[in-house]
């Protein structure tokens, strides 16, 4: 089953993959040829307790700060293992270490959302811009809510 039967515009943030416990949720390529992956729940060790749809920051909106600075996106970004990044993240805020995220919004969302809606002090969020022929030509960004007022 895809999340896309319950979260319309997966962006492929990949939050779902962290937030499920049962390690039931992969990202797969998708059929739109898309370069970002799309959410795929494995139902047999489901055990349906919904965290996958309830950290998807498109599902359940989270608030991002308003940035004065954006960073250009770079295809480098692109390849990240993102579930890997968000844990290692949370783990080195959470014990105080200076962490600097560079991500898109939809990345910064689901960091946020994972860590409980809430940015420690010592993290500090590098938000990428994606510019707008980019979300054009990517059908997973053509509805990205977070840069629409921008």
């Amino acid at each position: 089953m895809q999340l896309t039967d319950r979260v319309k515009n997966c962006n492929g943030c990949a939050a779902c993959v962290v937030a499920c416990k049962e390690r039931c949720v992969k990202m797969n390529e998708r059929e739109d040829e898309s370069p970002k992956s799309i959410a795929c729940v494995l139902e047999d060790g489901c055990n349906r307790c919904n965290a996958c749809v309830l950290f998807c920051p498109l599902f359940n909106p989270v608030e991002l700060p308003d940035f004065e600075e954006y960073y250009e996106y770079s295809e480098e970004y692109a390849d990240r293992d993102m579930p890997k990044l968000y844990r290692k993240t949370m783990r080195d805020a959470k014990a105080g270490q200076h962490v600097e995220f560079v991500g898109t919004l939809c990345q910064i969302a689901a960091l946020k959302s994972l860590s409980g809606d809430r940015i420690r002090p010592n993290l500090i969020l590098k938000p990428l811009w994606c510019s707008e022929e980019k979300r054009a030509a990517d059908p997973a960004c053509a509805g990205c809510m977070f840069y629409a007022d921008k």
